[in-house]
């Protein structure tokens, strides 16, 4: 089957991972695919990548200016893009985070019939709005999703809050759970941490929320565990208020910020034995998303600490393999850290991590499941 992508942010960004992921999968099970992306945007710094094939997967770039300004480079990056999909007349075609640069693949359905697939994985302008996007930005991509899944023959869904939401507005529109996985690399064999404990987080720094809890906690679990070191892999609109609060706290020696890596650096920097940083708020935004950074954390053997607002929370074979407190709680939080970082069967939880993940996240295993349920309408 020939199968067309649009996405949203350059190819080699975290933005795109789960797309090209799933892309290169399908790929070894026989399908033509192609994906749609931008050659420069804020992922790649408005560097021009040109990319033609990235594992068999074909990267069909449309023209754009060489500009930050997204309003100028707009209609000339969706004209070309429609000039794309009128060329490739695909047998179906895939719409990820549905912006107004990636709805042009509904024009395949106008002109052709072509099944349009829409992937929702989180509640994109929600998102926006919360991150302080300019409002007419946030209503763009809010009709962009409204339309996107009025028109969709099939909705993809990451988590089952994303199920349920959508099949209440469609509940005769099929709909796939399809979590964040990692590719195959992410599963060689990781470094063992040092021995001095470490807590590490990978991911944007763009919502206060997300990374307060850790720095709040932080003088409290270093007066407990003096050596434990942690490590900030990330960039974003908040990260001088995280620097500066760190050296106002005086917790410089501990904490390191690296800033953006590309993904294969960032996953080098992940250790077997890691504490995962994840404790997330109880946000709607939050507890819609299938979080990447815990298929991340768990294929490299990092231990994730959760708040008991994701999909995997009940799950005991997950709770086997992290440490979970509850949401919005910052004692909880303390004594989950505190209980992490001194636990003497960690590294037995990060060995049950990775055979959660090699179980669960393995994107040729997603791939396979998912191929069934596209064919099964063909």
């Amino acid at each position: 089957m020939k199968i067309l992508f649009f996405v949203s942010g350059s190819i080699r960004s975290n933005f795109s991972y789960r797309t090209l992921s799933l892309a290169r999968s399908l790929h070894t099970l026989g399908h033509d695919v192609s994906i749609v992306a931008p050659k420069a945007d804020k992922y790649n710094n408005f560097i021009p990548e040109s990319i033609e094939v990235i594992d068999g997967v074909r990267i069909l770039q449309p023209f754009q200016f060489t500009t930050k300004r997204l309003e100028i480079n707009l209609l000339p990056y969706m004209f070309g893009a429609i000039k794309i999909l009128f060329r490739e007349r695909p047998d179906l075609i895939y719409i990820y985070k549905a912006t107004p640069i990636s709805i042009v693949g509904l024009l395949g359905k106008l002109f052709w019939k072509t099944p349009i697939i829409v992937d929702f994985d989180d509640l994109g302008s929600e998102v926006m709005k919360i991150e302080g996007h300019p409002i007419h930005q946030r209503k763009l991509v809010e009709w962009s999703e409204n339309i996107a899944a009025w028109y969709a023959d099939r909705i993809v869904a990451a988590s089952h809050f994303l199920f349920d939401h959508y099949h209440k507005k469609f509940p005769t529109k099929p709909i796939y759970v399809l979590p964040n996985g990692v590719d195959v690399e992410w599963f060689e064999t990781p470094l063992v941490t040092e021995t001095q404990p470490r807590i590490v987080f990978m991911g944007s720094i763009n919502r206060m929320s997300i990374l307060e809890p850790l720095f709040d906690a932080l003088p409290t679990i270093i007066k407990a565990v003096p050596n434990v070191k942690v490590l900030i892999m990330g960039d974003g609109k908040f990260l001088p208020y995280f620097k500066e609060k760190c050296a106002l706290l005086h917790l410089s020696d501990a904490v390191t910020f690296t800033g953006w890596l590309d993904i294969a650096a960032a996953r080098a920097h992940l250790h077997e034995g890691d504490i995962g940083y994840n404790y997330m708020p109880r946000e709607k935004t939050i507890v819609a998303a299938s979080n990447m950074k815990i298929s991340q954390y768990m294929s490299r053997g990092v231990v994730p600490l959760v708040s008991d607002i994701i999909d995997m929370h009940t799950d005991p074979a997950f709770q086997n393999a992290s440490y979970i407190a509850e949401a919005n709680d910052l004692k909880a939080f303390e004594a989950a850290s505190l209980r992490a970082l001194s636990d003497p069967k960690k590294m037995e939880k990060a060995k049950a991590a990775r055979a959660f993940a090699l179980e669960r996240f393995d994107w040729n295993m997603l791939a396979s499941s998912f191929n069934q349920w596209i064919m099964s309408s063909h």
